[in-house]
């Protein structure tokens, strides 16, 4: 009698621990947290950044975004992040931080790259192409446009 409750004990203590194993990672993949609307960005050192009131046009200074580096913004009409990125002098583009395999939230770019915590899938952090799967699609880009020591987040051209 022993041994067969504590065989019916052992079943079922794996049983729950593989549904909450499972319930997390449902979880994780279907539900991202959106980041809370703000009026500033942050800098990729983790500097804020201004952005205008009113919450219709997000903007950084050009100097808060370096050749190879980035600043992170809030899309206002989505809520999500958005890394405005400087590839090369003078070149900018914002990259949506949503994967486009299940739709987590890809860490801000590092090394060239960003990587997804929930998959492992890696994009380059100049184009948004996808370097690794299992995301098959790169990651939406915004257009960016430079007015006098300003970037303005445009709309998501993809």
């Amino acid at each position: 009698m022993r041994r067969r409750s504590f065989l019916d004990g052992s079943i079922a203590a794996v049983a729950l621990g593989g549904a909450g194993l499972l319930g997390g990672s449902l979880t994780a993949t279907f539900i991202r947290r959106k980041p809370k609307p703000a009026t500033t960005a942050t800098a990729a050192g983790g500097a804020p950044v201004s952005a205008p009131a009113g919450g219709a046009k997000v903007s950084v200074a050009v100097a808060a975004v370096p050749v190879g580096g980035s600043a992170t913004v809030t899309d206002p009409a989505s809520g999500d992040t958005v890394y405005i990125v400087q590839p090369t002098a003078g070149q900018y583009c914002g990259l949506s931080s949503v994967c486009t395999h299940a739709g987590c939230a890809v860490d801000a770019p590092k090394q060239g790259q960003l990587h997804c915590p929930c998959h492992g899938s890696k994009f380059d952090a100049t184009t948004g192409a996808v370097l690794a799967g299992p995301a098959v699609k790169p990651l939406p880009r915004y257009r960016v446009t430079k007015d006098g020591d300003r970037l303005d987040l445009g709309p998501l051209q993809s």
